[in-house]
């Protein structure tokens, strides 16, 4: 949600940085965690950290790319961190579908 916040932020005129500075690092915060709480729910449940699933897969590249706006972002290059900002949220909104699209360890396809 906070990537969708901060890519609509991204539109707004330079006067909201500071606002724009904190979505984006509660963003990249926040999937960071979620990468970390993940893997050690992983290490109790199945013995590793890391399988390789398709959604944890999907996770670590929407990671990246969360990293990669908010470089772009503190770069001071709007266009390539609002086009990174887009990719993003189709990546948010990929990573959310993988459960019922892709067969892993956290698929519901039966």
């Amino acid at each position: 949600m906070l990537v969708f916040i901060f890519t609509l932020l991204l539109l707004l005129s330079p006067k909201e940085r500071r606002r724009l500075d904190y979505f984006g690092a509660a963003a990249w915060l926040f999937s960071l965690l979620g990468l970390l709480t993940g893997m050690a729910w992983a290490q109790s449940a199945w013995g590793s950290y890391w399988s390789w699933d398709p959604k944890e897969t999907a996770t670590l590249a929407y990671f990246i790319a969360v990293s990669a706006m908010l470089v772009a972002h503190f770069e001071k290059r709007p266009r390539l961190s609002l086009a990174l900002g887009a990719f993003t949220c189709a990546l948010a909104l990929v990573t959310v579908s993988t459960s019922w699209l892709l067969e892993g360890l956290h698929s519901y396809l039966g």
